[in-house]
C-alpha cells in the first residue's frame, strides 16, 4: 500500500522515520498529540530505562518507539489491521532502539491476561474520539493498571461535532477509579507544544489516607491535581479546564505537525 514517511527529530542521534499510509483509518498517520507526547518523553520527566511500557492505540507506533529509543521495554498495541504498519516502523527504527519493542494485537475491552503483570507506564495519544470506544477503553485501563502504573494520556482538544461531549464523558468516567494530574505546558518539550494539546498523568486511586507520589515522584508537586466532586455539584467546574473552547486559547507556537512540514520543506523534502 502506498505510504509516506514522517521524520521525527530526536534530541540525540538520527530522527525516527515513521511510515504512514495514504489510505486507511485514523491509526495510519502520525497525529499531533503523538508528536507532543513522544517529544515530552525525551525531556526526561519520566524515567524510562528498563521500564515496562505499554502503548494503547499505537497506530504508527511513534510514541512507543520513541520510548524504546530511551531504554524502555515497550509493547505497542493496536488492532489487527495496524500490525503490519507497526512492524514496518519497528523494523525501520530498530537501529535506534536501546531497550526493546514489539507489536501485539489488543482490542479494548477484551482479555488482557497476556499483558500482565501491570506495566510501569501506559502511553496513549489521541485515543479519545469514538464514544462507543470509551467504556471498552476504560475497562482495559482498569484491568491493565496496578497501584504504581503511570498512564500518560495526550490528546488534542477538539470543538467540532460531538467531540466536546465525548471528552467530558471520558474524564467524568475516568475519575471514578483514577486520579488525574495535568502536566503544565511549560513541562512539555519547548518546541513541540500547543495550547490545545494536553498531557494528563493518571494513576489508580489509593485507599483513603494513602499517599501517592504521582507519576513523576518529586515532580508531582509541580503538577496540577484535578479533583472532581460531581456529587457536590462541582463536576462541571472541575472539568472546565478540559472543555475550555479552543478559540479562547492563544497558541504559543505553531502546531508540531506544521513545524515538521516547514522543516521538511526548507530541506527540500516533499511536504506530507
Amino acid at each position: 500500500m502506498a505510504g509516506f514517511v514522517r521524520e521525527l527529530e530526536r534530541r540525540a542521534g538520527p530522527a525516527l522515520r515513521l511510515e504512514q499510509r495514504a489510505a486507511g483509518g485514523v491509526g495510519c498517520v502520525v497525529w499531533d498529540a503523538a508528536l507532543v507526547l513522544a517529544k515530552f518523553l525525551e525531556t526526561g520527566a519520566c524515567p524510562l530505562a528498563r521500564r515496562h511500557v505499554l502503548e494503547l492505540g499505537a497506530g504508527t507506533g511513534a510514541v512507543g518507539i520513541m520510548a524504546a529509543t530511551l531504554g524502555a521495554n515497550v509493547t505497542v498495541t493496536d488492532l489487527e489491521e495496524l500490525q503490519e504498519l507497526l512492524m514496518v516502523n519497528i523494523e525501520n527504527n530498530k537501529h535506534l532502539v536501546t531497550g526493546s519493542v514489539r507489536a501485539k494485537v489488543l482490542k479494548w475491552g477484551e482479555d488482557v491476561t497476556e499483558f500482565q503483570p501491570p506495566p510501569d507506564y501506559i502511553l496513549m495519544a489521541d485515543c479519545i474520539y469514538y464514544e462507543e470506544s470509551l467504556e471498552p477503553l476504560l475497562k482495559t485501563l482498569r484491568e491493565l493498571t496496578g497501584p504504581d502504573t503511570c498512564v500518560l494520556c495526550c490528546y488534542e482538544q477538539r470543538t467540532v461535532g460531538k467531540n466536546p461531549e465525548i471528552e467530558r464523558k471520558y474524564f467524568e468516567l475516568l475519575q471514578r477509579d483514577f486520579e488525574l494530574e495535568k502536566i503544565p505546558l511549560e513541562r512539555h518539550d519547548e518546541e513541540y507544544r500547543s495550547e490545545d494539546i494536553h498531557i494528563v498523568s493518571i494513576h489508580r486511586k489509593h485507599r483513603v489516607g494513602a499517599q501517592h507520589p504521582g507519576c513523576f515522584g518529586l515532580l508531582g508537586r509541580d503538577l496540577k491535581l484535578l479533583s472532581f466532586h460531581p456529587c457536590h455539584g462541582q463536576g462541571h467546574l472541575a472539568l472546565a479546564w478540559f472543555m475550555a473552547p479552543a478559540q479562547q486559547l492563544l497558541p504559543g507556537i505553531p502546531r508540531a505537525a506544521v513545524c515538521l512540514a516547514q522543516r521538511e520543506h526548507s530541506r527540500g523534502g516533499a511536504p506530507d
